[in-house]
């Protein structure tokens, strides 16, 4: 049997139907994580041959591995592997953990991303130059090294940039700045130990959010690809409004951003690895914002599979098991996701939502994010006019 290591396999929660589908596929499936065995969902329990606790908190900073915790996780993942055999794949699924996962593969002879291919992976600097390299356009941006440079970028950016990790997750530390005593007071309150990057503000009103997500083969190639449009960036929803996004159909998406999503997956040279790339759009230009190298978050999966009549996971685990692969969408839908807040006076109840819509909402559950909002609906459509027309009643408030 092959043996497949998952990292952290009970957070963030969708990714345990990898192990569900791996196992389907004949793989050992082992979980290593910082949960106790009890609190795991008795599906993924069922699923993992082999479950090892572990603690997880091994960055200084925000990728460097601390020497003796990392040690002990290797160790762990060194007894599977002599117990069991040597892994063909070791994956988290998940962007926080992906140095560990690239030094895990190095130390255990894993193939996949390795150390020394991650810093473009992770770090927003280096991401430009591979944009730049492929054709793509990218937002006048610069490392924040001293606050003289910040500010003279500040002026030089129309007195409008936003601030952020160089190596971070989502909207995590990220701000907007407009003032010079913003700026100044970003850089009394950084933290020192982390490295930062700044870019200039896109305010145009006709700019467009899209996501080019998918996974490759062995070769580098899409196995498949879709895209998805944001009502708005991330930064904005964490300032409060509310997020919603849905993929497109097919001959839905723009042609410019299908040649950018193309290239840029060419120049990160990710293979038999999911994707996630960040284009702004404006007039028709697309710019590269960032790529993730692990599968779309959250629920964007579950809304891929609605939409392409598909099941990513199970392709996913054939596609590591060696098998032919048919990723051939058996229908072309719109899946959204609106989310709502705790506390907000909307319109319709949850039971009004569901007693009007609930032949189109696929899927409803709560969440724990001040991003991904405190209740979430899937609407599954036929067109984008019927699409916005529930979603807008999903946000409408009182």
């Amino acid at each position: 049997m092959k043996n497949f290591i998952i990292i952290s396999p009970q957070y963030p929660p969708r990714p345990r139907f990898f192990a569900n589908r791996l196992k389907a596929r004949g793989f050992n499936v082992f979980g290593i994580g910082d949960a106790d065995w009890g609190g795991l969902d008795p599906a993924l329990q069922a699923d993992l041959t082999e479950y090892c606790r572990a603690d997880l908190s091994c960055y200084a900073g925000n990728e460097a591995l601390i020497g003796e915790k990392y040690a002990s996780i290797r160790s762990i993942a060194g007894d599977l592997k002599n117990k069991y055999g040597k892994p063909e794949y070791l994956e988290s699924f998940n962007e926080w953990w992906l140095p560990l996962d690239a030094a895990l593969r190095r130390d255990l002879g894993i193939p996949g991303i390795q150390p020394a291919e991650l810093s473009r992976l992770v770090r927003k600097s280096l991401m430009k130059e591979r944009f730049r390299a492929a054709g793509i356009a990218v937002v006048a941006g610069e490392p924040v090294t001293d606050l003289d440079r910040l500010l003279a970028f500040f002026e030089r950016s129309g007195r409008d940039i936003i601030v952020k990790p160089d190596r971070g997750v989502g909207a995590s530390d990220t701000c907007r700045v407009r003032s010079r005593e913003e700026a100044e007071r970003f850089f009394t309150a950084r933290n020192p130990a982390y490295p930062y990057y700044t870019e200039a503000f896109i305010g145009d009103p006709g700019r467009e959010l899209y996501s080019f997500d998918g996974f490759t083969d062995a070769a580098g190639a899409p196995v498949f690809f879709t895209a998805h449009r944001y009502n708005d960036g991330i930064l904005e929803v964490v300032e409060g409004k509310p997020l919603s996004y849905h993929n497109l159909k097919a001959d839905e998406i723009p042609g410019g951003l299908k040649t950018a999503g193309l290239a840029a997956l060419k120049a990160f040279g990710l293979k038999k690895n999911f994707f996630h790339i960040e284009f702004f759009s404006v007039n028709g230009t697309c710019f590269g914002l960032e790529v993730n190298a692990r599968p779309p978050g959250v629920l964007t999966i579950d809304m891929i599979n609605h939409s392409k009549g598909l099941d990513c996971w199970d392709l996913y685990a054939r596609m590591c098991a060696g098998e032919e692969l048919d990723a051939r969408p058996r229908r072309d839908m719109i899946c959204a996701y609106a989310a709502r807040f705790s506390g907000r006076p909307y319109r319709l109840s949850h039971e009004e939502l569901l007693a009007r819509y609930g032949r189109e909402i696929v899927l409803h559950m709560p969440m724990d994010s001040k991003v991904m909002g405190d209740y979430a609906y899937l609407v599954l459509t036929g067109t984008q006019a019927r699409r916005a027309e529930i979603t807008g009643r999903i946000a409408a408030l009182a």
